[in-house]
């Protein structure tokens, strides 16, 4: 009798995932949307490198730069892609978008993990950053964890904070010591430990972010960790005088139209002389042609170039946004069709 009851509640529940299956590619069909059926997801617990995979290598801080086993120069140099998790819902999380950008040349992506969309998805690391780490190695590209708070890792404040479960600083520990350990043995991931620290003083964020660099090499992640300024991640000049005590540290800068090229030594470039920096968030766009914020408007003459002139005579890497159409500025034209004008000039930049 137990046994019976049990299949019929097999069958009935087949019957019930076939129904919702059939209405789905019915509603798809007559234009309703993408189907979309989240299954389980094993939850391993390290990254598993596959076997004969060819990664890029490590890299670790010598100098004012970053080199790789060999004790070669790497600069690094890419694009910055959407939330996985919006990827996901769009339909282009897949490996072809890593194979489309690495034709671009780049040889590294950011990849933003908004703290809200972490928190919705208890599956998050092993759906999207696992599978994206293994298809950027397989294409030879580095790749930036970011976690993507915008805001006083400390107090909560800022604008664009989300709203958790939890405090800001204790959703870092845990998103750090479940990440960090996860890819301790992935070569080509470095960890961009706070995305932009705003509302913040520099005394302030020092401890704050000593303590996540701690935390992160207590866990067992030696690579490269990556250090945000202040100020949205704009101002670096605390660094010469208070760099952190770490022996494989980047320092990160994020700069747009608005930020007076009269202060680029000062935020960034002094820094630069004496430690490995990255500009991990930079852009613009044609206010003329697309609606956008002020602190984004420019153009390749007045701002990409110069930027662009000046890094190349620090040595310093990048990473241009957004290889997108929507989140701003965009390097895509709506759904993908064509690239934008600021689109087109970034792919011309990165050609080896």
């Amino acid at each position: 009798m137990v046994t019976k009851i049990i299949k019929i509640g097999l069958f009935s529940i087949t019957g019930i995932l076939g129904a919702i299956l059939i209405l789905g590619l019915s509603l798809q069909a007559l234009g309703y949307g993408r189907l979309s059926i989240t299954m389980p997801i094993e939850h391993k617990t390290v990254y598993e490198l596959q076997q004969g995979a060819s990664y890029p290598p490590a890299l670790h801080a010598k100098g004012n730069r970053l080199v790789n086993d060999q004790g070669e120069i790497v600069r690094l140099r890419g694009v910055m892609i959407p939330d996985p998790s919006r990827l996901d819902e769009q339909g282009r999380f897949n490996q072809e978008l890593i194979a489309q950008i690495q034709a671009t040349g780049a040889n590294v992506i950011r990849v933003p993990v908004h703290p809200e969309f972490w928190q919705r998805d208890a599956d998050y690391l092993w759906r999207y950053l696992d599978p994206l780490v293994g298809w950027a190695g397989d294409a030879g590209i580095y790749v930036i964890i970011d976690l993507h708070f915008i805001g006083n890792l400390v107090t909560g404040a800022g604008a664009q904070m989300p709203e958790l479960d939890i405090p800001a600083v204790e959703f870092a520990n845990q998103f750090w010591t479940l990440v960090a350990p996860y890819f301790s043995n992935a070569p080509h991931v470095l960890f961009e430990i706070y995305n932009e620290p705003a509302d913040i003083t520099p005394a302030e964020w020092i401890v704050s972010s000593t303590h996540l660099v701690e935390l992160i090499r207590s866990l067992g992640a030696k690579q490269t960790l990556i250090i945000g300024g202040v100020e949205y991640s704009k101002d670096l000049s605390w660094v010469l005088d208070n760099p952190l005590k770490d022996a494989n540290l980047a320092y990160a800068s994020h700069i747009y139209p608005s930020h007076s090229e009269s202060q680029w030594a000062h935020w960034f470039g002094d820094v630069a002389a004496r430690n490995p920096v990255l500009i991990t968030e930079w852009g613009f766009l044609d206010a003329t042609k697309v609606d956008g914020p002020d602190y984004l408007a420019g153009s390749p003459q007045s701002f990409g170039e110069p930027l662009l002139a000046y890094l190349d005579e620090l040595g310093v890497g990048w990473v241009a946004c957004w290889y997108d159409d929507e989140w701003l500025p965009p390097m895509f034209a709506k759904e993908h069709e064509a690239m934008t004008e600021y689109g087109q000039w970034v792919i011309e930049e990165l050609k080896p």
